[in-house]
C-alpha cells in the first residue's frame, strides 16, 4: 500500500496550518488505497541546514537529519501544508526540504497552501520540484500532483517514470 506523508511545514507559534493539515489528514482517512501519516516539521526540531556535506551526497552526521531523512524515505508521495510568506513558502519547510536531497527524489508531490496566489506556489514548487519530484504545471491555478485515484502513484512506486497529473478533489 502508498504510504503519504501530509507535511506540515510551519513552526510558528499560533500557526493556522495546524488545522488545514488535520483537514486534510481527516479528509485522507476516508480513502482505502493509501496510507497516510500528519508528519509535522516541528517536531523534528531542525536548525538551519547544519550538515557538513550537501544533501546529494546522502553522508549525514546529525541525528536530527538522520531522523528526518528515515521519516521521509518511508513515504512514496507527499502532501505539503504550507502558509505563505513573502509570496513563498515558510522558511521552516523550505529548510526542512533543503536537509535531503534522494529522499525527495522520483516520488510525487501536492502542494496544499494556506493563502490563494501563484506566488506562493510558485515558491513552493521551486524548493520541491528542482530536486526530482515528479509535479508539472497545472494552468495559471497552481501546482497540483498525482492523489486523485492514486494511479500515477502506483505508477511511481512500481518504478515507472511520473506521467500525467490531476487535480486534487480535497
Amino acid at each position: 500500500m502508498l504510504k503519504i506523508a501530509i507535511i506540515l511545514g510551519s513552526t510558528r507559534p499560533g500557526r493556522k496550518g495546524e488545522a488545514v493539515a488535520k483537514w486534510v489528514y481527516e479528509i485522507a482517512q476516508h480513502r482505502s488505497d493509501a496510507d497516510f501519516e500528519l508528519v509535522d516539521v516541528k517536531d523534528f526540531n531542525l536548525p538551519l541546514l547544519d550538515e557538513p556535506m550537501s544533501p546529494i551526497m546522502g553522508q549525514y552526521t546529525n541525528q536530527h537529519t538522520k531522523d528526518w531523512s528515515a521519516k521521509i524515505a518511508s513515504f512514496d508521495a507527499y502532501v505539503f501544508v504550507t502558509p505563505e510568506y513573502n509570496h513563498g513558502t515558510s522558511g521552516a519547510l523550505k529548510n526542512a526540504i533543503d536537509f535531503l536531497y534522494h529522499e525527495w527524489v522520483n516520488k510525487a508531490a501536492w502542494i496544499r497552501r494556506l493563502r490563494r496566489g501563484l506566488r506562493n506556489t510558485r515558491g513552493g514548487k521551486s524548493a520541491i520540484g528542482d530536486g526530482g519530484t515528479a509535479g508539472r504545471r497545472r494552468q495559471s491555478t497552481g501546482w497540483y500532483f498525482p492523489l486523485h485515484g492514486l494511479r500515477e502513484l502506483q505508477r511511481l512506486q512500481a518504478g515507472s517514470p511520473a506521467g500525467a497529473v490531476c487535480q486534487c478533489n480535497a
